[in-house]
């Protein structure tokens, strides 16, 4: 992969996150954001000129609904405040709540291995899928301080049903199978070139401060539990064509990729 490819149309790709496969399974697990870049999932596209341009190609995020849904529950619950590596799991023995984030930083753990799942940033709504069909082995892990508004799941569902706001949660978690369904094209059946790639393009969308803190071998690791060697032999492959540029374990830039490995 020494020799650069020359950039074109049909080398275009997106990024989308990694996560364990069957999106089926993933929603009845949760309703958690993946991606948020300025409050409003996103993804990454490699132009032409190697720039990369945020494209709303994934659903637009509902935020109308979710306006509609915290209003609805104001003043109800309690606020709790979390922080940084705490982890929180919508169902606890037999309490379920809900939790309402206005901002924040989140990860999505898998119990067993410790996967990251997905990451999020901004407004959430966490636990509503959770609640209706528990299945555990999942939960939200803070990195970041942060406020919540909890609220027990029967006061939620029961004013849901009072101001008849099933259509607007159906609609919420809709979207959220929609990203997961597009995110499945991503993961089923591809190598590992490109479930790296996809992790290059969506650390490319974040903001230089964030990219700072983040080690790029460490990142792609903890999301797809591809073998170390494998991620550091690709990386290596990419900086050495120029595709890719790391300083100190951080990624620069990207100035293009090849669709292909």
């Amino acid at each position: 992969m020494a020799r650069r490819e020359q950039p074109g149309v049909e080398n275009n790709f997106y990024s989308v996150s990694h996560t364990e496969s069957g999106a089926s399974r993933f929603f009845l697990s949760t309703t958690i954001l993946v991606i948020e870049i300025d409050k409003g999932w996103c993804m990454a596209a490699i132009s032409n000129s190697g720039e990369t341009p945020l494209l709303s190609l994934y659903p637009p995020r509902p935020y109308e609904e979710m306006a509609t849904l915290r209003q609805a529950l104001s003043g109800v619950g309690t606020e709790h405040a979390f922080h940084s590596n705490e982890e929180i799991n919508a169902v606890q023995e037999n309490d379920k709540s809900l939790y309402l984030f206005t901002d924040g930083h989140f990860s999505f753990i898998r119990a067993s291995d410790g996967l990251v799942l997905s990451s999020a940033r901004g407004e959430m709504i966490y636990g509503i899928a959770e609640c209706m069909r528990p299945r555990g082995g999942w939960f939200l892990k803070i990195e970041e301080p942060c406020k919540a508004q909890v609220v027990p799941v029967e006061q939620a569902f029961k004013i849901f049903t009072q101001q008849n706001l099933w259509q607007t949660v159906a609609s919420l978690l809709a979207w959220f199978i929609q990203v997961y369904s597009v995110r499945e094209e991503h993961l089923l059946g591809v190598t590992a070139y490109v479930m790296i790639r996809s992790k290059l393009l969506e650390l490319n969308i974040l903001t230089p401060d964030h990219l700072s803190t983040i080690n790029v071998a460490d990142y792609i690791q903890e999301r797809t539990q591809l073998a170390r060697s494998t991620i550091m032999a690709i990386l290596s492959e990419l900086r050495r064509g120029e595709y890719i540029e790391i300083k100190r374990g951080k990624l620069v830039t990207i100035k293009h990729l090849p669709k292909d490995y």
